[in-house]
C-alpha cells in the first residue's frame, strides 16, 4: 500500500508539473514572433506587448477567483474547467486574423492560467515536509523547462510553418493533460469533506464568490496598465487628463476593493495573509522576479530581430537560440533549488538572487550591443531571477499554515502575475517613447535609449529587492525568536 501511495504521489507531481511546462511553453513560443505580429497586424511596439500582457493580466485577475472556486467546488474540478478553457483559447489564438481577435484569444488563455496555484496546492498537500522543497522546485522549474522548449521549438516552428502553428502544435498536449487529470488526479477529500461526504449548504453559502471584489480588482489593475501604456505619448492636455483619470480610477478602485474585502464574509483575497509582513515582502519579491522574466522575453527578441544598427538583424531561429541562455540558467537553478535552499536557507537565496540579477542588468546595460557578452549577461540574469523567485516561493510555502496553502499561494501568484504583466507594458512604453529611423528601411525602431531605460529599471528594482531581502531576514529572525514563523 505504501508503494502505491508513493507512485501515485510521483504521478501527480509529473502530471501537474507538465501543466506548468505547457503553460510556459505557450507563453514563450510567441516571443520570437513579436516582430512578425507587428508586421502582420500592423501594430506598434506598445501594442504588441499586450500579446503578452493580456494573457498575464487575465491570469492575474482570475487567480484569486479560481482559488475561491476551488474552495467551493473542489480543486480537481476547477483544475479541469481551467484546462478546458485554456484549450479553447489556444485553438482560437491560432485562427487570429487581427490584433483584437488575438487579444481576446490570449485573454481566454489567461482564464485557464489561474489554475496553476491550484496545481501547486495539490502537490503541496500531498508532499511530506522533507520533500516539500524538492517537489516545489520541480513543479516551479517546469516553467523554465517549458520556456526553454518553447523558445527552441517555437523558433523552429515559426520559421518553417508560421506563428499560427505554434498554437496548433500544443493543443493535442493540452487535451492529453485533461485526460490524465480526469484519470489519475484524485480530489483531496480531507479538504472538501463536510460531515463525512459532502460540504453542507451553509458551508457553501459562506464561500460565495465575491463578484464586486473581482470587478473592482480588475478595474484597478487594468487602469494601472493602461496608464503605463499611455506614458509614452508626448505631453498634451488630453493625454494628461487620460493619465490622471486612469491613475485616479486605479487608486479609488483598489481602495474600495481593500475596504470591501476586509469586511466581506467570504473575501476574494484574505488580507490577514496579505498583510503578514513576511508573506507580503516575499510576494513583492516574486512580483519583481515576474517583471524581470517577462520584460526580458519582450525586449530581447525585438532587439535581436530588429535591423542593424539598432538590433542584430537575426532571423527567428537565431533569436530563439540567443534567448535560451537566460531560460537555461533559469531551468538549471530551478532544478537544483531544493539542495541550494536546504543548504543556504530561503532568505540567503533570495538575497543572492537579487545581487546576481543586479549584476546581470549591469552587464546588459554595458554590453547589450555585443552578442557574446549579451549571452553571458542573459545567463547571469536568468540565474539571478530564478534564485530570487525560488527563495520567495519557498518563504511563502513554509510560512503559511498547510490548510491555507491554496489561498496563500494564489495571493502570491497574483503578485507574480502583476509583475509579469507590468514588465511587457513597461518595455512597450520605453520602446514606443524612444524610436529612430534607419535609412533605406521603412518604419521606425526602438533606439538604444529604450534598452538603456529598460536595463536601468532592472538595476533599480534589483536594489529594491536587496533592501526587501534584508527586511525579510529581520522579520523572520524576530518571528523565529517569538516562535511564530519557521523558515
Amino acid at each position: 500500500m505504501k508503494s502505491t501511495t508513493i507512485d501515485t504521489g510521483y504521478l501527480t507531481l509529473v502530471i501537474l508539473s507538465a501543466i506548468g511546462l505547457v503553460i510556459m511553453y505557450v507563453e514563450t513560443m510567441v516571443a520570437p514572433a513579436l516582430t512578425d505580429f507587428i508586421k502582420d497586424f500592423n501594430i506598434s511596439y506598445n501594442t504588441v506587448s499586450w500579446i503578452l500582457t493580456a494573457y498575464l493580466l487575465v491570469a492575474l485577475i482570475m487567480t484569486p477567483v479560481m482559488g475561491k472556486l476551488s474552495d467551493m467546488y473542489g480543486r480537481k474540478r476547477v483544475l479541469l474547467v481551467g484546462l478546458v478553457i485554456y484549450a479553447v483559447g489556444t485553438l482560437a489564438a491560432g485562427f487570429a486574423t487581427n490584433i483584437y481577435f488575438m487579444l481576446v484569444a490570449r485573454a481566454v488563455q489567461g482564464l485557464g492560467i489561474g489554475i496553476f496555484p491550484i496545481a501547486v496546492a495539490i502537490v503541496r498537500n500531498q508532499s511530506p515536509e522533507k520533500r516539500l522543497a524538492f517537489n516545489q522546485g520541480i513543479i516551479t522549474s517546469m516553467f523554465a523547462s517549458g520556456a526553454v522548449i518553447g523558445l527552441a521549438a517555437g523558433g523552429t516552428v515559426i520559421h518553417y510553418f508560421g506563428w499560427r502553428a505554434t498554437f496548433f502544435s500544443i493543443l493535442p498536449v493540452v487535451i492529453l493533460l485533461i485526460i490524465l487529470v480526469i484519470r489519475f488526479i484524485e480530489e483531496d477529500r480531507k479538504e472538501y469533506r463536510d460531515n463525512g461526504s459532502k460540504r453542507s449548504k451553509s458551508s457553501l453559502s459562506n464561500s460565495k464568490l465575491d463578484i464586486k471584489g473581482a470587478i473592482l480588482f480588475s478595474l484597478g489593475i487594468v487602469s494601472i496598465l493602461l496608464m503605463i501604456t499611455n506614458l509614452h505619448i508626448k505631453f498634451s492636455p488630453i493625454n494628461s487628463v487620460v493619465i490622471v483619470s486612469l491613475s485616479v480610477t486605479a487608486i479609488i478602485s483598489l481602495w474600495i476593493f481593500v475596504y470591501i474585502e476586509r469586511r466581506a464574509k467570504s473575501p476574494l483575497v484574505d488580507f490577514k495573509l496579505v498583510m503578514n509582513k513576511v508573506l507580503f515582502f516575499a510576494n513583492v519579491l516574486r512580483m519583481i522576479a515576474g517583471l524581470f522574466m517577462f520584460a526580458i522575453l519582450n525586449a530581447i527578441p525585438i532587439l535581436i530581430r530588429n535591423p542593424k544598427p539598432v538590433g542584430f538583424g537575426e532571423g527567428v531561429i537565431n533569436t530563439a537560440s540567443i534567448i535560451i541562455p537566460f531560460m537555461a540558467a533559469y531551468l538549471t537553478i530551478g532544478l537544483s533549488s531544493g539542495p541550494i535552499i536546504s543548504k543556504l536557507g530561503n532568505t540567503k537565496v533570495t538575497l543572492m538572487g537579487s545581487i546576481v540579477s543586479a549584476i546581470g542588468f549591469i552587464t546588459l546595460l554595458l554590453f547589450f550591443h555585443s552578442l557574446g557578452p549579451l549571452l553571458i549577461s542573459l545567463a547571469i540574469l536568468g540565474a539571478g531571477s530564478q534564485l530570487l523567485h525560488q527563495g520567495a516561493v519557498n518563504i511563502n510555502l513554509v510560512s503559511t499554515p498547510k490548510n491555507q496553502t491554496a489561498i496563500s499561494f494564489g495571493i502570491s501568484n497574483v503578485f507574480y502575475l502583476m509583475g509579469s504583466a507590468i514588465g511587457p507594458t513597461l518595455v512597450g512604453m520605453y520602446m514606443q517613447s524612444n524610436q529612430i529611423s534607419i535609412n533605406g528601411i521603412i518604419g521606425s525602431f526602438p533606439s538604444s535609449q529604450s534598452y538603456i531605460m529598460i536595463f536601468y529599471t532592472g538595476i533599480l528594482l534589483s536594489i529594491i529587492a536587496i533592501l526587501i531581502d534584508m527586511i525579510v531576514m529581520k522579520e523572520i529572525r524576530n518571528n523565529s525568536n517569538n516562535q511564530e514563523v519557521r523558515v
